[in-house]
């Protein structure tokens, strides 16, 4: 069974810094294979986005791979390019999006992270809907297989780069076996590992076998023959990433600098900066075969700390940016009207130690989860910047939005009696989070209902680094709930049921193991109608909350601020502005 993560895999360290706000914040200096990355584990609207199953992630120590699992899941922003017939462009529109460093900090495909400024200068095969979440073919006319393991990929007539040479077949196979190749050390490594071939190019030691990956074949220029290394019906959905996001010829030539000086296929191009640049300019490529651009140009301003981004939007500086957090608030109290709500692909839970046989009765779980006041929370602690979760995945994800989670109601009298049925509770109870200031101020006040609620006297909570929380996961010395965050790699409710409840998976930090959720997990990655992924998905995501090994608590939101000069603004499907559509003037 695929497990799908958001991210690189393969840390050998980590060093967090600047850690704070609302989820996490950058920067984070991240060392992938050796070599030194600029990532970020911050709020969900900004990760990074690729599929990545768990078997490539378990050739590191277990500690580490939980580690690269959940820096990569606390963060992600995908924001696509649109297929179809070109639109009106609008002469000489400008306007000017504030960014954080790293989304600028190497725009080759595989160390990409599906920000919307990734999405200005690569168009993948695919791409999602923001508005509707419908699947759309992008560069590809068809993404077709018989068993969900052969594809056979055709490319549309007509897509070039932004020097004017075609995008082919072998466009994408270069990019994937650029990506695929452990020594080039790009963070979208791990992404390939759905392919056929990769265990060759990543062996745990020694030198690769091949050099390039034996399950995608270069037919002619518009066909692709892909295999997989296990069933997934979902492929179509995971080459949505920019990571999958076709080459140039001779851009494997020098990677380096092909990162700050690329030359996509997207409906922007740039000339390339230097790296420590403060300005970037997009200019509409008007070769698209796309819908093109609306505005001309986009200004980018890049911001080495982010808490700076609001103010400089309030000071006239920039037009657009994507905030969460007390920024949204002081936002939505300034200027509502030129707030669009941004609902993010991710959850808030509390996750249970199923390895500690004090929690191993569902009840005591129900009784635990029944007791948080979740409404409250929103309101109160978070300044109504999330949405009270009623089951797993929010509405933005295919499959998700429904209320499939009795046990999230709150009731405190119902909890009272599911921990009576559970046999009580006897000593202290200590929670878990990783070190934020919010986190931290959540777990209070879940700590204070506990208390009120079940009267559980003595409940303390435990902030670590992330590191340290998921290296104890992986050596099962939490003893308690925590408080997490898991964002969805790709929008369809399999991705997030998969990476939080598949047995191995790195984000499964419970040890739940269920032979019911595993079967329709695997009929859903099997099965050959759209219709019928999505309704096995959500028959694994209803056993899992059935059993209850996490309580999912809220849906966190984030929001495009933008200024009164600017229209057309959306968000994708998870989060961030579609820049080609909006229009300035």
């Amino acid at each position: 069974m695929p497990r799908i993560l958001s991210g690189a895999a393969g840390f050998d360290a980590v060093d967090l810094d600047n850690i704070g706000g609302m989820f996490l914040s950058c920067p984070i200096r991240l060392r992938v294979r050796g070599h030194a990355q600029d990532g970020c584990d911050r709020s969900p609207g900004r990760p990074l986005m690729t599929g990545i199953p768990a078997s490539s992630v378990r050739r590191t120590r277990p500690g580490q791979r939980r580690v690269a699992a959940a820096l990569a899941a606390v963060s992600m922003v995908v924001v696509a390019a649109c297929a179809g017939q070109s639109s009106a462009t609008d002469g000489d529109q400008t306007f000017s999006v504030g960014i954080p460093t790293f989304f600028v900090q190497n725009l080759t495909p595989g160390s990409s992270g599906s920000s919307y400024v990734d999405y200005a200068i690569w168009s993948p095969l695919t791409r999602v809907d923001g508005q509707s979440g419908k699947l759309e073919m992008l560069v590809a006319e068809s993404i077709e297989s018989t068993d969900n393991v052969n594809w056979t990929v055709k490319l549309k007539s007509g897509w070039t780069f932004h020097d004017g040479s075609p995008v082919t077949a072998q466009s994408f196979a270069d990019s994937w076996n650029a990506t695929a190749l452990g020594a080039n050390a790009l963070t979208g490594n791990a992404s390939m590992a759905i392919l056929a071939g990769y265990a060759a190019m990543n062996p745990p030691k020694g030198k690769p076998a091949a050099k390039e990956l034996s399950g995608v074949k270069v037919v002619d220029d518009s066909t692709l023959t892909v295999t997989l290394a296990e069933p997934n019906a979902l492929l179509p959905y995971i080459l949505s990433a920019t990571a999958f996001a076709p080459l140039p010829s001779g851009a494997t030539k020098d990677l380096k600098k092909f990162g700050t000086h690329p030359i996509g296929n997207g409906p922007f191009k740039t000339s390339g900066w230097d790296t420590g640049a403060q300005d970037i300019k997009l200019e509409r490529y008007d070769g698209y075969a796309g819908t093109k651009a609306t505005a001309a140009e986009v200004d980018l301003h890049v911001y080495q700390q982010t808490g700076a981004i609001y103010t400089d939007f309030q000071a006239g500086t920039i037009d657009l940016a994507l905030l969460d957090g007390a920024d949204l608030s002081k936002a939505k109290k300034d200027t509502p009207e030129q707030v669009v709500d941004v609902q993010y692909p991710a959850v808030v839970y509390l996750s249970f130690p199923l390895y500690d046989s004090r929690f191993a009765n569902p009840q005591l779980r129900t009784a635990i989860s029944m007791a948080i006041d979740r409404e409250a929370i929103v309101k109160s602690l978070l300044a109504g910047n999330a949405k009270t979760a009623t089951g797993l995945a929010p509405p933005t994800l295919t499959g998700g939005g429904e209320a499939k989670c009795d046990g999230c109601a709150y009731d405190p009298q119902q909890a009272k009696a599911a921990l009576q049925a559970a046999g009580g509770w006897n000593g202290p109870m200590t929670l878990y989070t990783y070190q934020d200031p919010t986190n931290e101020k959540v777990l209070q006040a879940i700590a204070n209902q506990l208390r009120t609620n079940l009267g559980i006297e003595k409940v303390t909570f435990e902030a670590q680094p992330i590191a340290q929380l998921y290296e104890g996961f992986a050596g099962k010395s939490i003893k308690g709930p925590s408080l997490l965050y898991s964002g969805s790699p790709y929008p369809h409710i399999y991705a997030m049921a998969d990476q939080m409840f598949s047995t191995g998976a790195p984000l499964n930090v419970t040890g739940y193991d269920s032979k019911s959720f595993a079967g329709s997990l695997a009929r859903a990655a099997s099965s050959k109608d759209p219709n019928s992924t999505t309704t096995f998905a959500k028959q694994a995501a209803d056993q899992a909350l059935a059993d209850l090994p996490v309580a999912p608590l809220y849906w966190p939101l984030g929001g495009l601020v933008h200024s009164d000069k600017l229209s057309g603004v959306v968000p994708e499907v998870l989060g961030g502005a579609r820049l080609s559509v909006v229009k300035a003037g």
